[in-house]
């Protein structure tokens, strides 16, 4: 009996064991297949951009006129009867105030050198006038190539904005023509006309005259005015080629007379004598050809004897009148303007 109840135990306990091994397997694989807690869907890290160096301020508004088309230009007269036909279609532009077209006209029919004495007079006198009206003064006219609508922006200066724009005129013509009371006087916001140069000079000694015209590369040649000019005795003044010199342009100059003139001081604003006019302007000539680069010295002034305009009395420089020598001034720009001297 004994025996047989050791083996039931031993049955009971074995059951027990199994039944615990298959209780611990099966709790083993419920644990194998169970579905992973689901877990936040993570996004993308965010790319920045790399850093941009701050943006510049707006560039100035720089327009060549109110409308953006530019009129063609006149097409170079060969020939007399030509030139007159360019005469009479300018003076019919000019009575219909079409001022760019007239100035256009008659600049081509002057240049031609094809008019006769009476027609170059009146295209002289006619586009003078149109100067006045298309170049220095502020308005600006449809189709002009030569000006310019400008904004100015916080901070500028007037002569700044001449070179980075690369005008070739003088401050002073900005300042004239857009009736500032001084270069200084420029304010961000402002609305100016700039005119785009550089102006050029020809002075012819039989005639005493120096006629102005406004050229850029790439654009028409535009007659502005005539000027009478006093010159050098004894044929004094050197024919020839010439540029306005570097640094050698200036008012209230200080006048070193030459070794003909039989003075022996330099003379000042104020002094005795002082030959430059009232605001003693001069601008200083360079040679640029064969027969003027050994010349020195030489200039365009004002004068203090407004008599010798239209005369041969100098020591050999070319004289205006105040008036003129103060436009004159505003106009020639150092290095890129040129004078020409012709018999």
């Amino acid at each position: 009996m004994r025996h047989r109840h050791k083996q039931f135990l031993g049955f009971v306990v074995l059951l027990i064991v199994v039944a615990g091994v298959a209780y611990l397997a099966a709790r083993m694989a419920v644990v194998q297949v169970k579905t992973p807690e689901a877990q936040p869907i993570q996004a993308p890290p965010t790319v920045l951009p790399a850093p941009q160096p701050s943006a510049a301020p707006a560039k100035p508004q720089v327009e060549p006129n109110p409308s953006a088309a530019v009129l063609p230009a006149a097409t170079q007269p060969v020939g007399a009867e030509s030139a007159q036909q360019a005469f009479r279609r300018g003076m019919e532009c000019l009575a219909g105030e079409q001022f760019i077209k007239a100035r256009r006209e008659l600049s081509a029919a002057l240049f031609s050198g094809q008019l006769d004495d009476s027609q170059a007079q009146k295209a002289r006198t006619a586009l003078a006038d149109l100067a006045d009206i298309t170049i220095l003064s502020s308005r600006i006219f449809e189709g002009d190539p030569y000006a310019i609508q400008y904004t100015v922006a916080a901070g500028e200066l007037l002569d700044k904005i001449e070179r980075r724009l690369q005008l070739h005129v003088p401050s002073s013509l900005i300042v004239k023509i857009n009736g500032m009371a001084s270069a200084s006087a420029i304010r961000a916001g402002q609305t100016l006309k700039l005119i785009q140069g550089p102006f050029h000079a020809v002075v012819s000694k039989s005639r005493f005259t120096l006629d102005i015209y406004l050229h850029r590369p790439g654009l028409e040649k535009v007659y502005v005015k005539r000027m009478r000019v006093g010159l050098g005795k004894d044929g004094s003044t050197p024919v020839g080629s010439w540029k306005v010199a570097l640094g050698r342009k200036m008012r209230n100059a200080i006048w070193y007379p030459p070794a003909n003139s039989g003075i022996t001081l330099a003379l000042q604003p104020g002094d005795k004598d002082y030959p430059l006019g009232k605001d003693g302007y001069w601008i200083g000539l360079e040679g640029t050809d064969p027969n003027t680069a050994g010349f020195r010295g030489y200039g365009i002034h004002g004068t203090n004897d407004p008599s010798s305009i239209g005369k041969a009395e100098s020591l050999g420089c070319i004289r205006l009148a105040d008036s003129d020598i103060n436009l004159l001034y505003s106009l020639l720009y150092e290095e890129w303007s040129t004078v020409r001297v012709e018999p």
